[in-house]
């Protein structure tokens, strides 16, 4: 349910907002929240994979860790990325980021919002995958719950120090109206160091079901599951009626993305439990649109401004129901066609390789005598 909570508010966020609609409007302003809560997921998501085989006292296999990586995320997004430099008319704004910053996952430093810039955010996820398997790594074995909290602790404060240092020096003394706001996103919205908060709240959601699951199944339960989706909701409702103009001050600069993740993670925590979990699952359409919500992020853009574009000549702006609907459509039929033609048969080859690396494995052991 959350990964489709995510994807929705994403979509909504990236779709043009009409003047003298303040609710609509209010909603979509929050909508920058829906990648902090696909980060929150990935660390809960990428930590579970990489801790489980520490608590069984085993050596997590990179070799696997990566493969699964790759085949899960590069198809998909080599195939966009190639409708957006090769296909003129699939972008829904030129592309002026090198194709080699696309390559190296190093688009979001410096970014500038150009044509399919939205997939900067895969950009924190790479690193992410590259640096916590080193992590684990490095650590299992040596480190203890409050070590781990500490650290943790560490990476947040350090990521709210750096924020609000590069918001003195930059932005501090600017007026309402400089253009140098512009220099914002840039700075203190796409690069990774900004946005480590929710990947960390995840990966300690993450420790704590690995490696306390009797503490796990506790609080994703009865009362204390009920007051942790009350905690949820309301860190989100202090970001959700934040005016987006509120960066211009500290504060929101220090405590927004925090605040997101915070929310996300109590909400995550909430919804994990068997009860929660069973009512999701009956929502209709919840499963299958969780499976395509890779393929959404990755298409949603450059088809609604399609479909925009096709109506527009016929009197229909972006708010006319036909196109909202039929952007709707155009994004869900563009997504079922990336899922079933390239992703899914990545994921059965991925199966296939798995397999064979494990019978590799079991062959390479020595017989017990």
């Amino acid at each position: 349910m959350l990964r489709c909570l995510a994807i929705l508010i994403v979509v909504v966020y990236h779709y043009p907002r009409p003047e003298g609609h303040e609710a609509y409007q209010a909603f979509a302003n929050f909508g920058w929240t829906g990648v902090e809560l696909f980060f929150v997921l990935s660390g809960f998501l990428i930590g579970s994979q990489l801790m489980e085989p520490v608590s069984r006292g085993e050596t997590p296999s990179l070799k696997r860790f990566y493969l699964r990586r790759a085949l899960r995320i590069l198809p998909s997004f080599l195939v966009v990325l190639a409708l957006y430099l090769f296909v003129p008319a699939w972008p829904e704004m030129p592309v002026v980021t090198p194709a080699w910053r696309f390559l190296t996952f190093t688009q979001n430093f410096g970014l500038r919002r150009n044509g399919f810039s939205h997939a900067w955010s895969l950009c924190v996820e790479e690193h992410f995958y590259l640096v916590l398997p080193l992590t684990v790594l490095a650590l299992r074995g040596r480190l203890r719950a409050p070590s781990l909290i500490a650290l943790a602790a560490a990476v947040m404060l350090g990521g709210m120090l750096l924020r609000g240092g590069l918001w003195l020096h930059h932005f501090s003394m600017l007026g309402p109206g400089e253009p140098g706001w512009r220099e914002f996103d840039k700075l203190l919205y796409y690069p990774t160091y900004a946005r480590l908060d929710g990947l960390t709240f995840g990966v300690l959601l993450a420790a704590l079901r690995v490696f306390r699951p009797a503490a796990w199944e506790r609080w994703t339960r009865g009362a204390h599951a009920r007051g942790m989706a009350v905690a949820g909701l309301a860190c989100l409702g202090g970001v959700l009626f934040i005016n987006e103009e509120h960066y211009r001050y500290l504060p929101y600069v220090l405590l927004s993305f925090p605040l997101a993740s915070l929310g996300f993670a109590a909400l995550l925590m909430a919804l994990s439990g068997p009860t929660a979990s069973q009512l999701c699952a009956r929502i209709p359409g919840v499963k299958a649109f969780a499976v395509l919500s890779f393929t959404v992020y990755l298409t949603h853009k450059a088809m609604q401004h399609g479909v925009r574009d096709a109506l527009a000549p016929h009197g229909m702006d972006a708010f006319h129901p036909v196109t909202v609907l039929g952007g709707a459509v155009a994004v869900l039929l563009a997504s079922l066609a990336l899922h079933h033609g390239v992703e899914r048969p990545m994921l059965k080859w991925r199966e296939r390789l798995e397999r064979g690396l494990t019978s590799r494995k079991q062959r390479s052991q020595p017989a017990v005598p």
